[in-house]
């Protein structure tokens, strides 16, 4: 079987077959057409190769979007949660596929140079073998044929891999023990359209494995490694300034909390680490009381701490997503305000919907605020999408549809700390997805909460605190990442 999957329609060959060159250079096994064995049942051939394959590659033009064998083969790739679009011409993607962020290649010539065939190689060569190549040259042609996420499938661990050198890999420390076991999962993904009506759910799978911790587990989905561009475009309703400008960003594999800690996740901790690495911990910080809602009201230092116990407990390497890895994991591949899509409603996401920018309690009373972070948002709306509700308080993890991930609730219900200082402009900030470390009190901050205007949650929206401030009371949880 092959890593990639490559469909697109026969007129677009000699465009397309320079591109699955470049692949085969980087190592990759490519499946094309050509590939088809006299006498086999084409239909069949092709759905076990889109089935097997680590990634399905499309290239929409003005050919391609009217071929329903090439939307049949697209859509099964989206369901799996694998498809890497491409648009030839400029061509817009079928109706459904726009949610997946897709490179114009218009006016491509074969260049192997051209930012735009870089850019998509590194982010298929990242998802098939966790790393990110430099694609101006061919080092990779040496690469083992075992993915990372094959070896992770078999059980490998990362400290075997870095005792081996599998693939010439180089790992940035080693890890004491092999992750749980994984196994994949499958699940329904939601998507609207601009006014918020939802379209028909989509299929997603990831990787996910559980971590257990005294009485409790946390469970993790594996994030393959890409490309993608952090901030909003210019136009994006709600923007602010520190959104932008847009960068390119490389970032390696990982795996992260498909949700934020619970609060019977972080007891769990606190009970069966009760020893502190630098600072105690209250078992029961949160101001809202319930096992499966996220814990809040905790400071940055509070989270850190967290993290420190449980790498200790566990032998794994346990900590706070960087900012650029959080926007990642939160978008996945899409490149909308939001991950389902151009808008937001209540039946996806915890937040204030009926108007103004935040809640803040004054004595016994709920206030509304207009302003925040120097804008005013007055409808609980966003963009041309519905009003929604106020639920007052947080709701258990899991409530909402994951993202193509496996991550619930990166929109709203709790805002996440990042491992960050800043923000910063993204000029300054690391590629590879490490966090920024310079000067600074604050640090970064994402995802919004059940008590702010949905433009707050947006995937690009970036807010500050200081290390050891808890923010508001039940506004501010974590969301944790594993080193894989």
């Amino acid at each position: 079987m092959a890593d990639i999957f490559f469909s697109y329609k026969r007129e677009d060959r000699p465009r397309v077959e320079p591109l699955v060159r470049l692949l085969e250079r980087e190592g990759l096994k490519v499946w094309w057409d050509p590939d088809l064995v006299a006498g086999e049942r084409f239909d069949e051939v092709i759905a076990e190769e889109i089935d097997a394959a680590l990634c399905v590659m499309v290239a929409w033009s003005a050919h391609s979007v009217r071929a329903p064998w090439v939307r049949d083969e697209a859509s099964r790739g989206m369901r799996r949660g694998v498809l890497v679009p491409m648009s030839l011409d400029g061509t817009e993607p079928p109706l459904g596929f726009g949610v997946i962020h897709t490179p114009d290649l218009k006016g491509w010539n074969g260049d192997e140079q051209d930012p735009r065939i870089r850019h998509l190689v590194a982010d298929v060569v990242g998802r098939v073998t966790g790393k990110t190549p430099d694609v101006g040259s061919h080092e990779g042609a040496d690469r083992s044929a075992l993915s990372r996420r094959r070896l992770l499938q078999i059980g490998v661990g990362a400290g075997a891999l870095l005792a081996a050198g599998v693939g010439g890999w180089a790992l940035d420390r080693a890890v004491g023990r092999p992750l749980p076991p994984i196994r994949t999962e499958r699940f329904p993904v939601a998507s609207v359209d601009a006014t918020g009506a939802r379209l028909p759910d989509q299929t997603g799978s990831a990787e996910v494995f559980d971590l257990p911790v005294g009485n409790a587990s946390l469970p993790f989905a594996i994030v393959p490694g890409g490309g993608f561009v952090v901030g909003s475009p210019d136009n994006e309703p709600g923007r602010r300034a520190n959104e932008g400008p847009q960068q390119q960003m490389q970032v390696g594999p990982f795996a992260i909390g498909r949700t934020t800690v619970t609060q019977t996740q972080w007891e769990a901790l606190v009970e069966a680490s009760p020893a502190p690495v630098e600072r105690p911990l209250a078992a029961t910080p949160s101001s809202f009381s319930g096992p499966e809602l996220p814990v809040e009201t905790i400071s940055w230092i509070e989270a850190s701490e967290f993290c420190a116990r449980l790498s200790a407990l566990t032998g794994l390497t346990l900590r706070l997503p960087s900012e650029v890895e959080w926007e990642y994991a939160c978008r996945a591949h899409s490149t909308t305000p939001f991950h389902f899509g151009p808008t937001i409603t209540s039946a996806l996401a915890n937040y204030l919907g009926t108007g103004g920018a935040v809640v803040r309690r004054e004595g016994d009373a709920d206030v509304v605020s207009p302003d925040y972070g120097g804008l005013v948002h007055e409808s609980g709306a966003y963009d041309q999408g519905p009003l929604g509700l106020y639920r007052a308080g947080t709701v258990p993890v899991g409530t909402f549809p994951p993202n193509r991930f496996g991550l619930h609730e990166v929109h709203g219900n709790v805002w996440e700390h990042c491992a960050d200082v800043g923000p910063v402009d993204y000029e300054r900030m690391p590629d590879g997805g490490t966090p920024y470390t310079g000067d600074g009190g604050s640090h970064v901050l994402r995802g919004g909460s059940w008590s702010h205007n949905p433009a707050i949650c947006r995937s690009a929206y970036r807010d500050r605190m200081s290390a050891d401030n808890p923010g508001w009371p039940g506004r501010v949880g974590l969301r944790l990442v594993c080193e894989i």
